[in-house]
């Protein structure tokens, strides 16, 4: 399952990302520098902002940092104000970067999604 566990400061979480190719652990870590008065960073309408987490990934000889991730919020509809995660990971061993998505499914743990990017399919107007 592709799940982050959190801390109770909401400060770092480790996981585990599968796909149908490769797994690997990993985890986050704050940008303290980042955070003000103990508050992550959260995007708005002008952008994502600064990144809150820096994503390592765990290989032979350690940690790597493999991308960063951005705390975002929803704004319409029934889940307004809820906070997500979106996270971009790449490392010379993929294929193409990463974007995925991490939502809570409980106190402290988020499930993280992913889909394959879409092939586009010839000019569908000709």
């Amino acid at each position: 399952m592709n799940v982050l566990n959190f801390d109770e400061k909401f400060t770092s979480a480790s996981g585990k990302f599968e796909t149908l190719d490769f797994g690997i652990d990993i985890e986050l870590h704050a940008i303290s520098e980042n955070w003000k008065s103990g508050k992550p960073p959260v995007g708005d309408e002008n952008g994502p902002g600064r990144p809150a987490f820096d994503v390592f990934g765990a290989g032979r000889r350690g940690a790597v940092k493999i991308g960063a991730a951005w705390i975002k919020e929803i704004k319409r509809g029934d889940n307004a104000g809820k906070k997500f995660l979106t996270m971009t990971l790449d490392d010379p061993s993929f294929h193409m970067s990463l974007n995925l998505t991490a939502w809570e499914v409980k106190a402290g743990t988020y499930e993280i999604k992913w889909e394959r990017p879409r092939r586009a399919v010839g000019n569908a107007a000709a």
